[in-house]
């Protein structure tokens, strides 16, 4: 048996196309939020999965990299955002309230704020709820997409945007993770797997208006308004967008939030 975690998010939809209908029956398939997929993964639950940046920073020792796979963007993303009734410069002492569902979001966030833009505001776990009385909330993932189009706040922070304003890079929101363990065990089951999902995300990408429209009722967004996110995810681990990523973990160990940085290592298909 091969378990294998996804995201369970929009921003998915074209890995996954074609994967689904393709599953043979000793692949079980797992869709989660990014923090609850990190745990899986971690404590042996998953063989791979489509995990944040942060998991493989952390426990890279644990892991090997599918080469060439990624959840990015160059530029705006639009499902990672702060939200808020202030500007940007008006939150140094301010409360923004954090989803739980991405360590790796709430990384960026705080260096953006505090390295980069010199804020010192003060953090807490919470819904949007509760964003809405405090004035600020970091949304990701689908709630992320709803709030933009529904408006409750009149200021919102695209972290991606940020990030490439500040460093010129884009930037790396997950990677796909292979066990070492389960690697060894199942290296084979693992190649075929990966040579389903390429093909999967090549059939998805070339067909990103038929997924913007079954996704619609789905995510709560118009058609249009998928097609629009989906034209700016990005699913490559190319040359750039490992230096990327090298820049954020650099960025990581100098805050002290890992403890050393870790080397890309993947796995030989």
């Amino acid at each position: 048996m091969l378990r294998i975690g996804l995201v369970s998010y929009l921003n998915t939809a074209p890995l996954v196309f074609g994967l689904k209908r393709t599953l043979p029956p000793e692949w079980v398939l797992v869709e989660d939020h990014p923090s609850r997929l990190n745990q899986a993964l971690r404590e042996g639950q998953l063989d791979l999965a489509l995990v944040s940046s942060l998991e493989y920073a952390e426990n890279a020792g644990q892991y090997l990299l599918l080469p060439d796979v990624s959840i990015s963007a160059t530029g705006r993303v639009g499902s990672v955002t702060l939200f808020g009734y202030k500007r940007l410069e008006e939150l140094n002492r301010a409360c923004v309230v954090l989803t739980s569902a991405s360590a790796t979001s709430v990384a960026l966030l705080k260096l953006l704020l505090e390295d980069f833009c010199g804020l010192k505001p003060f953090y807490r776990w919470g819904t949007v709820k509760e964003g809405i009385r405090e004035g600020a909330y970091l949304a990701i993932g689908d709630e992320a997409l709803r709030l933009k189009y529904q408006e409750l706040f009149p200021e919102n922070y695209d972290l991606a945007a940020l990030w490439m304003e500040h460093t010129g890079l884009p930037f790396v929101f997950a990677v796909f993770a292979v066990r070492r363990d389960s690697w060894e065990a199942k290296g084979e089951a693992v190649k075929a797997f990966a040579s389903t999902l390429y093909l999967s995300r090549a059939r998805g990408l070339a067909t990103l208006k038929t997924i913007a429209q079954r996704c619609q009722g789905i995510s709560g967004l118009t058609a249009g308004e998928c097609l629009i996110y989906l034209k700016g995810i990005e699913y490559d681990l190319s040359g750039l967008k490992q230096e990327a990523l090298r820049v954020f973990y650099e960025h990581l160990l100098r805050r002290k939030e890992i403890k050393k940085l870790p080397e890309f290592a993947f796995i030989d298909l």
